[in-house]
């Protein structure tokens, strides 16, 4: 697969597409929701027919990185590609599983050759994950996307509240196979796990582990004072352990009665560690030699960059070296969203993305 891509600071949406050719596929994202809507039509009525989705959120093709506008990157050669959305989100996404199996249907689906690439409204991840990955992991289909930083989402040219849109890809010439980075690490001594013995997943609050307050637990284990557990989460965010990977929750604030809330639930009974930073520039090189390893080379990324970690990342003045080191690789995009995807999970303060040989 190859990609290409177009920008536009203003909006312009023909502007942003005028060096795109003959595209199989298009992903946009947007500066904010009022722009979504026009720049849909605009794309579907430019390239008719052509499978499109989109949301809101910045972007990055190469070394370049976009939080004006709107930015489109196509994709292109050996690839076939179908679009659609599961509606209802949040509630009843099962609903619409038919055009999941269309879609593959459509592609002709084959195991290790076929995934998904997925956008989601805000919130609604954890149904949009699992109706996905129930129909497409025993298939042997790989799964990775995030989470757009709106309550709509675009596809093929219209919008939809509450819903995920998606592609899915089947390679022509090789495998595709998704990837999640994690920069975190269990604590090398005295690891500790804390089961969560009071929860409210509805409202992604964790509310006691071990029968003691959440922030009394976090903020005891790491010596720091309530007023830095927002700001800590950068460096220590709660992982969930299942089975022999661990999964990062994003803490999003505390509440008055000593309540967690997070970016991603957790449930009662689940078991949760504290995590470490680990050295995240070695990270990166050995994400990009595993992908090297399994697929020979890849010729395209398609990924999904958590928002907390472009922060922190350009706290750090890494983030430009960041898509440096990604595209000497192999032709590197993506956008930055506010949750992510892979396979079976929803995660947060993540790298996802499909690679593609």
């Amino acid at each position: 697969m190859r990609l290409a891509y177009g920008s536009s600071k203003k909006g312009d949406v023909s502007e942003a597409l005028k060096n795109i050719t003959e595209p199989a596929a298009l992903f946009f994202s947007v500066a904010n929701e009022n722009m979504l809507e026009h720049t849909a039509h605009e794309i579907e009525r430019i390239f008719p027919g052509v499978p499109s989705i989109g949301g809101v959120g910045q972007a990055y093709c190469g070394n370049q990185f976009f939080d004006a506008g709107i930015t489109v990157i196509a994709m292109k050669e050996n690839i076939k590609v179908a679009a659609d959305v599961l509606e209802q989100a949040s509630v009843m996404p099962m609903k619409y599983i038919r055009r999941l199996e269309n879609a593959v249907k459509a592609v002709g689906g084959e195991r290790e050759k076929t995934a998904c690439f997925d956008i989601c409204s805000a919130g609604v991840d954890v149904r949009a994950v699992t109706t996905l990955s129930n129909y497409l992991c025993p298939l042997g289909y790989d799964l990775a996307g995030g989470t757009s930083n709106s309550a709509a989402v675009a596809c093929n040219g219209k919008i939809y509240k509450d819903a995920c849109a998606f592609f899915i890809f089947k390679s022509l010439k090789g495998k595709i196979k998704s990837y999640k980075e994690n920069i975190y690490i269990h604590p090398q001594e005295n690891e500790k796990q804390f089961m969560v013995t009071e929860a409210d997943p509805r409202n992604y609050k964790i509310r006691t582990l071990e029968n003691t307050s959440a922030e009394k637990v976090y903020t005891s284990e790491l010596g720091i004072s309530r007023d830095k557990i927002t700001t800590q989460t950068f460096k220590n965010p709660f992982g969930h352990v299942c089975g022999g990977d661990t999964y990062i929750i994003s803490i999003k604030g505390v509440e008055s009665d000593g309540s967690i809330t997070t970016f991603r639930p957790a449930n009662k009974m689940d078991f949760l560690t504290i995590l470490s930073m680990s050295d995240y520039r070695e990270v990166v090189q050995d994400t990009i030699a595993k992908i090297k390893n399994d697929l020979g080379g890849a010729s395209a990324v398609l990924s999904v960059n958590c928002l907390f970690r472009y922060i922190m990342f350009n706290d750090d003045h890494y983030w430009d070296n960041y898509l440096l080191e990604m595209c000497r690789s192999f032709s590197h995009a993506g956008m930055v969203g506010v949750g992510e995807h892979y396979n079976t999970q929803f995660v947060n303060q993540t790298m996802c993305c499909l690679a593609f040989e």
